[in-house]
């Protein structure tokens, strides 16, 4: 069995070992203690940096406050006469273009010849009832005179009779005339009706502005064959834009209505304008097509809002702008 043996250190070894294992334990206090002080100043700063914040940045975009109107048709056709282009300035009301018509105009005539046909029958027979009252009121004078006489023996009742027979023949006729009158009265009506048709049809062929703003998107081309309701631009009203922004979610609480704005250049300290929150979105919401780019749009949610401009109203529409809104 094999025995061991011990081999004495030397002294000297001895203490540089003590040595280092001081300088060891010395060094790992000492790092242990930085980090503590580093982990507190750390949680320090994450506490109360959202309390130090004063301003908000958020990404927007300068958009018309109200929204655009589309340029259609009513009815399919296809453009004879073009007023406008894209970029022209128009006023509520302003024909844009014309449409081929066909065979409108000669409808309208007709249905114009078929209303006079119709006042002249009416005068005339508003004319002959006119007459016929004044006949049946001869009716009945001669009858009255009969049935005094006959009251006197001066005549006799067979006479009587007769004229009063021919009193009633001549109301009724009247009454019937009266009711053919009506009828006609109504046929009147209802051809000028139709010809207001007729009228609003041909209004169809003209297109003009809904509101008054700068034509944009427009596609309508002398010549072009439409369709009904087809979209062919759009009208924007750029007086008094607004903007559109979108606040990151940490701090979606800290925006409030009423906040003072200031915008400016993307990526510049300049200002373009200043303005006020009106407008809170009280749900959270992906990223728009604010962000350009992938990375920008997947990271976080935001919260919608708009700025009512104070200053700076005749910034370009759909340009996108830096905002500061001051929260404290």
């Amino acid at each position: 069995m094999l025995k061991k043996v011990k081999f004495p250190i030397p002294s000297k070894m001895k203490k540089t070992i003590n040595k280092w294992g001081y300088l060891l334990a010395v060094c790992a206090l000492t790092w242990s203690c930085s980090s503590n002080d580093n982990k507190q100043e750390n949680t320090k700063t994450n506490e109360r940096i959202l309390q130090e914040v004063n301003a908000v940045k958020a990404v927007g975009k300068v958009v018309p406050a109200e929204d655009y109107a589309v340029i259609s048709s009513a009815t399919a056709g296809k453009i004879v006469s073009l007023m406008v282009q894209d970029g022209d300035s128009v006023q509520a009301g302003q024909l844009l273009f014309k449409l081929e018509a066909g065979n409108a105009d000669l409808d309208i005539q007709q249905a114009r010849a078929q209303l006079n046909s119709l006042r002249a029958q009416n005068k005339t027979m508003s004319e002959d009832i006119v007459k016929a009252e004044i006949y049946a009121r001869e009716l009945k004078e001669k009858y009255e005179t009969s049935r005094s006489l006959v009251a006197k023996n001066a005549e006799t009742r067979e006479k009587m009779e007769t004229d009063y027979s021919n009193w009633q023949q001549q109301e009724v006729t009247v009454r019937s005339m009266r009711q053919q009158y009506r009828a006609q009265q109504l046929t009147e009506s209802e051809q000028e009706i139709e010809i207001s048709k007729v009228q609003n049809a041909i209004g169809d062929f003209s297109v003009h502005a809904s509101t008054g703003g700068i034509i944009t998107d427009l596609t309508a081309k002398l010549g072009q064959s439409i369709g009904s309701a087809e979209e062919l631009g759009k009208i924007i009203n750029i007086q008094n834009p607004i903007i559109e922004a979108e606040v990151d979610e940490l701090f979606a609480n800290d925006i409030k209505l009423g906040q003072q704005v200031v915008v400016s250049p993307v990526g510049r300290m300049d200002t373009l304008a200043t303005g006020t929150v009106f407008y809170l979105n009280p749900i959270l919401s992906n990223k728009s097509i604010l962000y350009e780019t992938a990375n920008e749009g997947e990271d976080r949610r935001v919260r919608k809002i708009k700025i009512k401009l104070e200053q700076g109203s005749d910034l370009t529409i759909n340009a996108k702008v830096d905002c500061s809104i001051r929260i404290r």
